[in-house]
């Protein structure tokens, strides 16, 4: 009965079932439609795999094709046109530049090194999820004789693939297999790999939506279990000390009498958090508030982000029920107590004057001509103007849209900010980038195609209706401080509630 109203719409009654297009009384009914279905499911993966090989060698197509321009250049090494057509690829897949990259370069890796698995995607005798596992696991195979090292990927590759014919395994457990047939055939010992493989080690951020991220941190698996070994026996200590309930106390007898005082009894009332959930604190709090070891430099060094609040939010119309969001990065919507906590303890604020009707950013209040102008870039961009691209705007680079020594002016309407990558690109490659009105900028790509690129709106935006009109060429009122400038803290004065 559970199991049936859980698929009951909220409403009156239970949802209609649809015609199932097969009679389930009639056992040969079913064995056609399942018979059906398996065969839609197996077209569907043969054209998948064919998909993904024509990809594969278009993919290996574009590195080669870049990277025959940058030998013949002499600029091998900064793979300038392999960046270049990289970005351009990019844009077609709907990939960030710095993805596609590597898609491309290992495309051409799996093409040079392991031709018999583009053949094997081809025929749908693998899918490309396997040949993916496998070509990460093969390329461990390594030896000082290139003939050898040739010799021995081969090998493995006809080991997991005579693997993949007798036994459907899922990537996962086909990478645990290719694993133990890699460690045998390579001639490079593991703690050689493991030397490598540490220069790679790093920390990423990836937006989850909701105010919530994923944290991610590259480094050694004796590290990263330890790390969690040790939060995990945190998080269990810090639940184990938490006080009994206060519903434990005796009858006739006050918290202060058993030891624990009203305040620390509501306390544990409510710590009702996980162990998951304590351990993402626990390590939340050591990252943020203890200084490192290893080097004395770096102590004492604070987090600091960009986070952007309409002050119609700090100071919200009763009358109006929405609120725009407070974002973090001008990009990621976070809850607004959260962003009124963080602006409480701000150092300092820059005040951001808004249109009021667009939201784009029209000044940025602060004392010094060099600071207002970064501060103004850096607030209307928010993040590299290149199509497609996130890095925050406070990693990026300012960039002269008309170059400098071509009599490009350094003012707001030339500038713009662009990731250390795209910045390079955009001098020495083929694309072209021009500025418009309001800091749009409109890129050509090498091929020709032209792509347009919009500064984020700040705060709540408008579209006007007959209540509201204004025609092209009119103007809009005058901007106030009131209408609706978001404060961003950066680095004190006093909160503005």
């Amino acid at each position: 009965m559970q199991q049936r109203d859980r698929h009951e719409g909220l409403g009156s009654g239970p949802t209609p079932v649809p015609d199932p297009g097969f009679d389930p009384s009639d056992p040969a009914s079913v064995a056609a439609r399942r018979s059906e279905i398996l065969a839609m499911e197996e077209a569907a993966a043969a054209m998948l795999a064919a998909g993904a090989a024509l990809q594969l060698r278009a993919h290996a197509a574009a590195y080669d094709f870049g990277h025959a321009l940058d030998v013949a250049e002499g600029c091998a090494e900064s793979a300038m046109h392999v960046r270049s057509i990289a970005n351009e690829v990019g844009l077609l897949v709907k990939l960030a530049a710095g993805t596609a990259q590597g898609h491309l370069a290992t495309a051409s890796v799996t093409l040079r090194e392991f031709p018999a698995l583009a053949l094997a995607l081809e025929s749908n005798a693998a899918t490309p999820a396997q040949v993916h596992k496998l070509v990460e696991t093969g390329l461990k195979i390594n030896h000082d004789d290139p003939a050898e090292q040739t010799h021995r990927r081969g090998e493995f590759v006809q080991v997991m693939l005579e693997r993949v014919r007798r036994e459907p395994l899922p990537p996962a457990a086909l990478q645990n297999a290719a694993e133990r047939v890699a460690e045998e055939l390579t001639g490079e010992s593991i703690d050689q790999r493991h030397e490598r493989a540490k220069q790679r080690r790093r920390v990423s951020v990836e937006d989850l939506g909701d105010g919530m991220s994923i944290l991610r941190v590259l480094t050694s698996s004796f590290l990263a279990h330890a790390i969690r070994d040790r939060a995990r026996k945190q998080s269990k200590a810090i639940i184990k000390a938490r006080p009994k309930p206060a519903t434990n106390t005796p009858k006739g007898s006050t918290a202060g009498e058993t030891g624990q005082t009203g305040e620390l009894a509501d306390a544990a009332a409510l710590d009702e958090r996980t162990l998951d959930q304590v351990m993402s604190d626990v390590i939340a709090d050591l990252l943020l508030t203890s200084d490192p070891t290893v080097s004395s430099a770096a102590k004492g060094i604070q987090a600091t982000v960009q986070l952007s609040i309409p002050i119609t939010t700090l100071f919200p119309d009763p009358t109006r029920p929405g609120r725009a969001p407070a974002l973090l990065e001008g990009m990621s919507p976070m809850p607004i107590e959260d962003a009124k906590h963080l602006a409480a303890t701000a150092p300092a604020f820059i005040r951001l004057l808004t249109h009021p009707i667009t939201g784009a950013l029209q000044t940025v209040d602060s004392y010094t001509p060099t600071a207002a102008m970064r501060a103004f870039l850096k607030a209307r961009d928010i993040h590299c103007r290149f199509i497609g691209c996130r890095q925050p705007a406070t990693n990026c680079e300012l960039d002269h849209t008309i170059d400098h020594q071509y009599g490009g002016t350094t003012a707001t309407w030339n500038l713009s900010d662009f990731c250390k990558n795209h910045h390079i690109i955009k001098h020495h490659t083929a694309w072209t980038v021009t500025q418009h009105d309001g800091g749009t900028l409109e890129w050509t790509t090498p091929s020709g195609k032209t792509y347009t690129d919009h500064p984020e709106p700040h705060g709540p935006t408008f579209t006007p209706t007959d209540d509201l009109p204004w025609r092209r060429g009119s103007k809009p009122p005058r901007e106030r401080d009131e209408d609706p400038p978001p404060a961003a803290p950066s680095a004190p004065a006093e909160p503005p509630f």
